[in-house]
């Protein structure tokens, strides 16, 4: 197959190539991460913009490029028989429908053989499923993708069996959004709070998990750039300051400008302020507490990420093979814009973000109202 071009965004004008994100052989799509650039304005993470296979990069880190300038060769992918919901559920989860065996007529790939190969194909509730569309409501049950008439995305509850580590997809006409979640034993931060409250307290604060996650979260935006970026039609621009909108118990939103700059004492300090603007504008990323269970809050307007701690349940935990132990488990998610990031992105995020609040994931869960 012959090969072809991937050029620089002519709306980008001059760069210089920073560094490469995609090697050769690797397969993008049009939403893969191709090149970090540096223009005269902003740093740029450029999508390849096309799907197939990357054969050749034409040039180097330091390159100084034009407009429109070639950056590499690749191949097109082979043709694929899919339906258009199955393309738009494989599109918000990262999976190349190429590597799928179709099981509809003529080997078409469909819903069911996408889910099957992220893993989530489960039996739908009984229960009539609603349409989807771009939630607006400040928080969204989760829920699981499932057949409809018309080929659009319907959801139906999730089974009460749960496991530690779960992703969903809710595309609209406007943004695909994809979920990440993973249960955790919070004890030991609870602990942990616990023993810095008399050292807070001297200083009129309250220390609490939220405001440790807000520190946790802050501190790996460093390595991972993209949960701080932005969508634009010609690339995602990575930002190198970290606002932090967060919405607190008492239905106030706080924004915490450079939150990657204060300490957890910092942060406490501005999460109890009253006076704080509900100007949002300038987040870049959002963390919500939520008194729900199942739940999660959608990314805010211009933002790739929102992250979730729900309320905690006592549950009993397996410790070992023969012993189990109660724990106070909670659910950390992860709302993203599935054209920024995907799902092994967003459970590395979740992972990193676990052991830096020294907390334990969970390997499974069950549902403690059962």
């Amino acid at each position: 197959m012959q090969t072809q071009t991937i050029t620089l965004p002519a709306a980008l004008g001059e760069a210089t190539l920073l560094e490469w994100l995609a090697t050769v052989g690797e397969t993008v799509t049009p939403t893969t991460p191709l090149v970090r650039v540096l223009t005269a304005d902003a740093e740029w993470a450029v999508p390849a913009q096309v799907a197939g296979v990357l054969v050749e990069q034409l040039a180097s880190a330091g390159a100084r490029l034009s407009g429109g300038a070639a950056l590499a060769h690749y191949v097109p992918p082979r043709r694929v028989r899919a339906t258009p919901l199955a393309r738009r559920i494989a599109g918000a989860l990262g999976i190349d429908l190429a590597t799928l065996n179709g099981s509809g007529p003529g080997g078409r790939i469909g819903r069911a053989d996408v889910l099957a190969a992220a893993g989530m194909l489960v039996e739908a509730a009984a229960a009539p499923a609603a349409n989807v569309s771009t939630p607006t409501d400040a928080l969204a049950p989760i829920a699981q993708p499932v057949a409809s008439d018309n080929g659009s995305v319907q959801m139906a509850p999730m089974p009460t069996e749960a496991v530690a580590t779960l992703s969903q997809v809710v595309t609209s006409d406007r943004v695909p959004l994809a979920s990440a979640t993973i249960a955790v034993n919070l004890q030991p931060l609870l602990q942990r709070c616990a023993t810095q409250a008399a050292e807070f307290a001297t200083r009129g604060l309250q220390v609490t998990p939220l405001s440790a996650l807000v520190a946790a979260a802050a501190a790996l935006f460093p390595l991972h750039p993209f949960l701080n970026a932005a969508w634009a039609e010609t690339a995602i621009m990575l930002r190198h300051r970290y606002h932090t909108a967060v919405s607190v118990s008492d239905g106030r939103w706080v924004l915490i400008r450079d939150a990657g700059d204060l300490t957890e004492r910092g942060i406490a300090r501005m999460l109890a302020r009253t006076d704080t603007t509900n100007d949002l504008a300038e987040a870049t990323f959002s963390i919500v507490a939520t008194t729900g269970w199942w739940r999660f809050a959608p990314p805010l307007p211009g933002t790739a990420a929102a992250l979730t701690l729900s309320e905690t349940q006592r549950q009993p935990i397996a410790f070992n093979a023969t012993t189990l132990v109660v724990g106070t488990v909670a659910q950390l998610s992860l709302c993203y814009d599935a054209r920024i990031l995907d799902h092994l992105a967003a459970m590395a995020f979740l992972r990193d973000l676990c052991r830096r609040l020294g907390v334990e994931a969970l390997a499974s869960c069950t549902d403690p109202n059962r």
